[in-house]
């Protein structure tokens, strides 16, 4: 089985998991909510690659006087059987229509026309990944699709001590991967595992260094507006603070070179 396959798997058995224990108010939504606010749009059309069990939507709800055009793309159907579960008759706030894609976001966003979001965002989802050229594809079609003056959004999970300590030995394993492969195998991608219940299961993670992340955006065309970690929601340069690396990116017209990063 591959990695997508895989992926696919474990999240049609632990979606209805997922869900429950998701539920909560998401720290760093705060950020994606002020990104949108700023832009001053009365109407945004919406991107979410890896939307899960579409929590991010209930977040969006918060934004009543913005009309949101929202497409949710994940590539378990079981997870999306939840999302649509967000936006029932009973809380569907009516500024916000919804469309769920059942797919791989790679294939997916081939057939996206150019400059059709406003907003590009992905939770968590692109750690997924599982090859550098499918990575450039990402972002680079990502680029494609949005609006001039659109933004890509995005969270992945950040070498922070914590994780370090807990991964650790599935850390040096893919280190001894990397070393026996002469490079191969890149040191930096994990075989997370997960118990549910008696059974464990293992997913595949790509850690990325900000250096990695700079290089994917600034080689599609964007500029970095944002590129650093997230504690809690709140923005820091500090690795070891950090729970998530964050990178806010802008397409622009012009490409100014002094964007702060």
């Amino acid at each position: 089985m591959d990695i997508k396959s895989h992926l696919k798997t474990f999240y049609d058995a632990q979606a209805e998991k997922y869900y429950h224990t998701r539920n909560k108010h998401r720290a760093d939504a705060d950020v994606f909510l002020d990104a949108i606010k700023n832009s001053w749009k009365k109407s945004v059309n919406i991107l979410e690659f890896g939307c899960g069990s579409g929590r991010l939507l209930v977040h969006l709800a918060q934004l009543t006087w913005i009309k949101i055009n929202y497409v949710g793309v994940d590539i378990s159907k079981n997870l999306l059987s939840f999302a649509k579960k967000q936006i029932s008759w009973k809380s569907t706030p009516k500024n916000i229509t919804a469309t769920f894609v059942c797919d791989d976001i790679t294939h997916y966003l081939k057939w996206l026309q150019q400059e059709s979001f406003d907003f590009v965002i992905g939770i968590a989802s692109f750690q997924h990944i599982p090859t550098i050229r499918e990575r450039f594809f990402v972002i680079k079609n990502i680029y494609r699709i949005l609006n001039y003056e659109g933004k890509l959004l995005m969270t992945n999970r950040s070498f922070s001590p914590w994780f370090l300590k807990k991964y650790q030995k599935d850390f040096l394993h893919a280190l001894w991967k990397y070393i026996i492969s002469f490079g191969k195998h890149q040191w930096n991608d994990l075989m997370i595992p997960r118990k549910n219940g008696n059974v464990i299961a293992k997913r595949f993670y790509h850690i990325y260094t900000l250096a990695e992340l700079r290089e994917f955006v600034t080689l599609s065309g964007f500029v970095t507006e944002y590129m650093g970690y997230l504690n809690k929601g709140k923005m820091t340069s500090s690795r070891k603070e950090s729970q998530n690396s964050l990178i806010i990116a802008k397409k622009n017209i012009f490409i100014d070179n002094n964007t702060p990063e």
